[in-house]
């Protein structure tokens, strides 16, 4: 893949990234959903990310950070694959951090913090507040959000955020990131966060 061509697709994905925070703020705004204060973490919660450009995007940024840190993070990232794999308790799923994550700032005191924050992957980004997705054969899915966001809802009526034009942006600009002509012969992309760490950058 050509410079030009990659870096032309990380920009449109810095805009739909940009689309995704703003339509997630106007779906917490009306219930007062925050991370602030809350017990169960989603640096700790076992997302899977589907595409190669946010794939490559977060590899991009990675990339960037200083050896020692990039060193760090793939260690973590063993370490979460390695706990996932081998859980003390079989049939228990482990709390282990994000390989990303990091300690808040003293001054802000939330617990955890994505050290990728402006990149993580759509999943990450939009998780939590009450959503639908229109399928146009299986019909409209919807999620109710995270307990919080649930707990928020009764009090008040929540703005679903609609996925649909998301996830339809994104699709496209997976489309024209991989090639249409490849887009049925490349491995389909299941994987975690540690997973994408662990294999290097996507192979377009």
């Amino acid at each position: 893949m050509s410079k030009a061509k990659k870096t032309a697709a990380l920009k449109r994905l810095a805009d739909l990234y940009r689309r995704m925070d703003e339509a997630y703020a106007a779906a917490a705004m009306p219930i007062g959903l925050s991370c602030a204060g809350c017990a169960d973490s989603c640096c700790e919660t076992v997302f899977r990310h589907h595409t190669y450009v946010e794939w490559a995007g977060l590899w991009n940024a990675l990339s960037g950070l200083p050896a020692p840190r990039q060193a760090e993070i793939r260690d973590a990232a063993e370490n979460w694959l390695r706990r996932h794999q081998n859980p003390l308790l079989p049939g228990v799923r482990p709390r282990v951090p994000c390989p990303l994550s990091e300690p808040s700032p003293a001054e802000s005191p939330e617990g955890l913090r994505c050290g990728l924050y402006d990149v993580r992957p759509m999943v990450c980004r939009l998780h939590g507040v009450p959503n639908v997705l229109l399928h146009p054969r299986s019909g409209q899915s919807a999620f109710p959000g995270c307990d919080r966001a649930q707990t928020l809802g009764k009090t008040c009526e929540p703005a679903l955020l609609d996925r649909t034009p998301l996830l339809t942006d994104l699709a496209r600009l997976e489309m024209d990131f991989v090639g249409r002509e490849r887009m049925g012969k490349l491995p389909r992309v299941d994987l975690t966060i540690a997973e994408m760490i662990l294999m290097g950058q996507p192979k377009i």
